[in-house]
């Protein structure tokens, strides 16, 4: 890396939040440099998660966590399924006993 260079934005760390953000810039039409301390991405907190993406029920309804996790959700099956990236999609059954509450999940398609 030439240390001389101007970026529009600089990225630190080069895990799943970081390599999205800077995919993200980039689309932008923007340079963007990541920094990464390690000699590969992913080999902190992204390399040990569970490999899990929350759905946002745990969130109080319309709160912006709850909207975000469901967005984020969203557009990360898309990505996988636009660039042809396996992966699978498995279910969790929540009971409650608030059918409103319950009605709300179905409507959201959690």
């Amino acid at each position: 890396m030439n240390l001389n260079n101007t970026y529009d934005y600089a990225v630190i760390g080069a895990g799943i939040v970081g390599l999205s953000t800077a995919l993200h810039l980039q689309k932008q039409n923007v340079s963007v440099v990541v920094l990464e301390k390690e000699k590969e991405p992913g080999l902190h907190q992204s390399g040990r998660n569970s490999g899990v993406i929350h759905s946002g029920i745990y969130y109080k309804p319309n709160s912006s966590k709850s909207e975000l996790s469901i967005k984020g959700r969203n557009l990360l099956v898309e990505y996988l399924q636009k660039k042809n990236i396996n992966f699978r999609q498995e279910g969790k059954i929540v009971v409650d006993n608030d059918l409103e509450k319950v009605r709300e999940f179905i409507r959201k398609k959690y």
